[in-house]
C-alpha cells in the first residue's frame, strides 16, 4: 500500500513538473517569437525608426488562441512608445502630467471591439489598434499579446495621450483673427468642449463666437455624438453668406470590417446674418434647414478570420429645406438656395488592410496606410430645382503598398442624372496619389509626393462646373469654371531633427500644375496654370492641436481675384493619409 503510494506520489511529482517544463518552453517560445516580431518591426533601434509592416503581422502567431483577460496600461508624457526603456523627465513633462486629464480605463474599454473568452483574430486585433490610434485624444496605441498558456493569452492595450488642452489662431487679415480655446479629454472621459473667438473690424457686432461639444463612444456603442453653436460660419454651410447654425451630429463609424454596422444623423438650422453690412440689394437673406441621416449593414463577415471581402449595402435620406430664400432674382434659380432632397443607396464590395508606417504627415508617430480595392455602385433618386431625376454613379479605389515603404492610391468614377432617358450633369474623374519610401540621408529624412488626375464634366444643367480649388493649393479663385481639368503635383517633404522646446519642424515645396478649360471662353482666359509653394511645418506630436503650417505661394498665372504671390499662416492642420473606405458612403460622386 505505501508502495503504491509512493508511486502515485512520484506520478503527481512528475506531471506537475512536466507541466512547470511545458510551460516554461512555451513562454520560451513565445519570447522568443516576440523577438522576431521586435526585430521585423524595428529595423534599427530608437525612437524614430521607420517601420513598414502588415497591422496583423505581430498578432499571427496567436490566432485563434482564447482571449483570457484585457488589461488596460498608460503611459506618461515621461515615455515614449517606441522605446520603452527610454524615460525622461523635465519641467516640461511634469508640467503636462499635472495638467492633462488621463483617460479613464472605462473610455479606452469603451473603444474596444475585442471580447475576453473569444478567439483571437490578428487582424481585428489590429483593427482596434488603428481605431485607438485615430482617436482626435490618443497619441499612439499599441497591443501587446501575453502568451499564457498553449491555447490562452492575456492581451495588453498600452496608450499614450496627446495633451488634451490646446488652442488655435488663424488670421485673413490684421484686423480678421479668430482665437480657439479647447479641451479634447475633458476630465479624461473623452469628451471635446471647444469654443472659437472671432474678431473682425469691417464686423457687427466685432465679436462672433461658436462653442462645440462632441462626446465619443456613447456607452461603449462607437455612436459619438456631437452638439454646437455658431456663430462664425463653422457648421455644413451651403450659401455664400456668414451663417448662424445650430446642430446636432451622431455617427457610428466602421470600425473594421468585422463589424455589421455604421450609420450617421445630422440635423442642422442655419441662417444668414448681414455681420458684414452689406446693402439690402447685395446681401442674400435665407433661412434653411438640413435633415440628413445614413444607415448601412456589412454582409459576408463570416467565420473566417482571414477572409477580409465584404459587401457593404448602404442607404441615405438628405432634405435640405429653404424656409426663406435670397429675393435676389439671379440667386433664383442657383441650385445652392432652392430645396433639395434625395434618397440614394449604395453596394460596396471592399477588400482592405493596413501597413504601419511613419514620415508621411506625423513626425515620427505610427500612420496606417491602407491598401487593397473598393468598388462601389450608388442609385437613386434626386429632386433639385423642381427636377425629379434618377441617379447612377460608380467608383473604384486601389491602394498599393511596397515593402520599402512606398505606396499609392489610384481613384476613379463616373455619375451621372437621367431624365427621360437622357443623362446630364454628367462627372467622371481619375487620380491618383504616390508617396517615395523614405530616404534618410545623413540625419534628416525625405519623401517625395506625386499627384495627378484628371476630370471632366458634360452636359451641366444643375451642378457646377469643374473648379481648382483643390488642385492648386492657394489658388482659388470665385469665378473661374471649367468643363475639362487635368493636374499635377510634385512635392517634398524634409523632415528635420530641429526641436524647440517639443515641436519638430519640415520645411516643403510643392510644384502644381494645372490645365483647365475654362467656361465661358474669352480673349483674357487662358488654360495653362501653375504655381510653386513652399514653407514649413511645425508639429509637437504630444499635443492635440494639428500641424501649424507656414505656407507662401506664388501663382505668375493668377487670374482676377488672386494676387500673384501670397503668403498664409494656419494652424489646427488636419494632415493624414487615407485611401476611400466605406465610410461614409460616397453616394454621389462630385470632386
Amino acid at each position: 500500500m505505501r508502495l503504491f503510494a509512493l508511486f502515485v506520489l512520484l506520478l503527481v511529482l512528475y506531471t506537475e513538473l512536466r507541466a512547470q517544463t511545458d510551460t516554461t518552453r512555451n513562454r520560451i517560445l513565445d519570447n522568443r517569437l516576440s523577438k522576431e516580431v521586435i526585430k521585423t518591426i524595428s529595423k534599427k533601434p530608437g525612437p524614430d525608426a521607420e517601420i513598414t509592416i502588415k497591422s496583423e503581422a505581430p498578432f499571427l502567431p496567436y490566432e485563434g488562441k482564447i482571449i483570457r483577460h484585457i488589461i488596460i496600461n498608460h503611459i506618461g508624457f515621461e515615455r515614449t512608445m517606441y522605446d520603452s526603456a527610454r524615460s525622461f523627465r523635465n519641467r516640461i513633462t511634469k508640467v503636462a502630467n499635472s495638467l492633462h486629464s488621463t483617460t479613464r480605463e472605462n473610455i479606452i474599454r469603451n473603444n474596444l471591439f475585442l471580447r475576453e473568452n473569444k478567439p483571437l483574430n490578428p487582424y481585428r486585433v489590429a483593427d482596434n489598434e488603428r481605431y485607438l490610434r485615430d482617436l482626435d485624444f490618443i497619441l499612439d496605441s499599441k497591443i501587446i499579446v501575453h502568451r499564457i498558456s498553449e491555447d490562452s493569452v492575456d492581451l495588453e492595450i498600452v496608450t499614450r495621450d496627446v495633451f488634451s488642452l490646446g488652442g488655435r489662431v488663424s488670421t485673413s487679415g490684421i484686423d480678421d483673427y479668430r482665437i480657439g480655446l479647447y479641451d479634447a479629454n475633458l476630465f479624461g472621459m473623452g469628451q471635446r468642449l471647444q469654443t472659437d473667438i472671432g474678431f473682425m473690424g469691417n464686423r457687427a457686432p466685432f465679436i462672433g463666437f461658436d462653442v462645440l461639444y462632441r462626446k465619443s463612444s456613447l456607452g461603449g456603442s462607437l455612436i459619438n455624438a456631437t452638439v454646437g453653436y455658431t456663430q462664425l460660419d463653422n457648421a455644413r454651410s451651403l450659401g455664400n453668406e456668414n451663417e448662424y447654425a445650430y446642430f446636432v451630429r451622431l455617427d457610428r463609424p466602421l470600425v473594421s470590417p468585422y463589424s455589421r454596422l455604421a450609420g450617421g444623423l445630422e440635423v442642422s438650422r442655419n441662417w444668414s446674418r448681414n455681420v458684414y453690412q452689406h446693402p439690402d440689394s447685395l446681401f442674400r437673406k435665407y433661412r434653411y434647414n438640413i435633415e440628413d441621416v445614413w444607415g448601412g449593414y456589412n454582409f459576408s463577415i463570416g467565420n473566417l478570420a482571414r477572409n477580409r471581402d465584404r459587401h457593404f449595402i448602404a442607404i441615405r435620406y438628405y432634405r435640405q429645406h429653404y424656409s426663406q430664400q435670397p429675393r435676389q432674382p439671379q440667386e433664383e434659380f442657383n441650385p445652392i438656395y432652392n430645396d433639395q432632397k434625395f434618397v440614394l443607396g449604395e453596394m460596396t464590395f471592399y477588400n482592405q488592410n493596413f501597413y504601419k508606417t511613419r514620415y508621411i504627415y506625423g513626425f515620427g508617430r505610427t500612420e496606417d496606410v491602407p491598401y487593397g480595392k473598393t468598388v462601389s455602385i450608388t442609385t437613386g433618386w434626386v429632386k433639385e430645382l423642381g427636377m425629379k431625376r434618377m441617379y447612377a454613379g460608380a467608383s473604384l479605389v486601389k491602394g498599393f503598398v511596397n515593402r520599402n515603404g512606398s505606396f499609392a492610391t489610384l481613384q476613379s468614377g463616373i455619375g451621372t442624372f437621367f431624365t427621360n432617358k437622357k443623362s446630364s450633369d454628367t462627372f467622371f474623374y481619375v487620380n491618383g496619389t504616390m508617396y517615395s519610401k523614405l530616404y534618410e540621408p545623413g540625419k534628416v529624412k525625405i519623401r517625395h509626393l506625386v499627384q495627378a488626375g484628371y476630370a471632366r464634366s458634360f452636359n451641366n444643367v444643375t451642378r457646377e462646373l469643374l473648379t481648382l480649388n483643390d488642385e492648386l493649393t492657394g489658388f482659388a479663385p470665385d469665378s473661374l469654371y471649367g468643363s475639362q481639368r487635368i493636374s499635377l503635383r510634385l512635392e517634398t517633404t524634409l523632415f528635420t531633427n530641429w526641436k524647440l522646446i517639443g515641436f519638430r519642424f519640415a520645411p516643403f515645396l510643392s510644384l502644381e500644375n494645372a490645365i483647365l478649360k475654362v467656361v465661358p471662353k474669352t480673349a483674357e482666359t487662358h488654360d495653362f496654370f501653375w504655381g510653386t509653394t513652399g514653407g514649413v511645418r511645425i508639429r509637437n506630436e504630444n499635443l492635440i492641436f494639428g500641424t501649424i503650417e507656414l505656407r507662401a505661394f506664388y501663382f505668375p498665372t493668377a487670374v482676377k481675384g488672386v494676387s500673384e504671390f501670397s503668403f498664409k499662416i494656419s494652424t489646427n492642420v488636419r494632415l493624414k493619409y487615407s485611401g476611400r473606405f466605406v465610410n461614409p458612403p460616397s453616394f454621389i460622386q462630385y470632386n
